[in-house]
């Protein structure tokens, strides 16, 4: 050990050091650090080996359609909603008073409506509302509505389609 100003300094053991000079600059010290042997694997590309595969050329794979569907196998109960901008809407049961269905294309309901139904709530002016029995307390296409109160009565109970005729609802027997 070396002493400089009374303190002990112990040699360095590590990596050497030495003086270099830039070109441009006064001399600095740098790190020597050990050299590695690193395992490489040589490849011969002038001659193609067994092995090797040909390189396919990429393709790109069109994006999975998305469902224009939802198809929904039980009764919505109330407090439920059931929201799908993609597409139309099927549910196989009934729809109870204060749950609702929206849906960007038609609602299709093989029961009785007795909750809210939003058809066209993605813009569509053709959608329409299907149901075997209504007793609905709110129909809406495209945001025009029309609340139970305005319902005619000799619909009520009985199975109806619902749709756009300008700017009004139209509905009728599907008997």
């Amino acid at each position: 050990m070396k002493r400089i100003g009374g303190a002990k300094r112990r040699r360095q053991t590590g990596p050497a050091r030495r003086r270099t000079s830039d070109f441009n600059g006064p001399s600095k010290t740098s790190i020597a650090l050990p050299k590695r042997r690193v395992a490489t694997k040589r490849l011969d590309l002038a001659r193609p080996s067994a092995t090797a595969t040909p390189a396919e050329p990429a393709v790109a794979r069109a994006p999975e359609p998305r469902p224009v569907s939802l198809v929904i196998s039980e009764s919505v109960r109330s407090g439920q909603s059931i929201v799908f901008r993609e597409g139309d809407v099927t549910v196989i049961g009934s729809v109870s008073s204060g749950a609702e269905i929206i849906a960007g294309g038609s609602i299709h309901i093989y029961g009785t409506l007795r909750g809210r139904a939003f058809a066209g709530a993605s813009g569509d002016p053709g959608a329409r509302i299907f149901c075997r029995s209504l007793e609905a307390e709110l129909l809406a296409i495209n945001g025009l509505y029309r609340v139970a109160d305005r319902l005619e009565q000799g619909l009520r109970g009985r199975p109806v389609q619902a749709w756009l005729q300008g700017k009004a609802i139209a509905m009728a027997p599907l008997e």
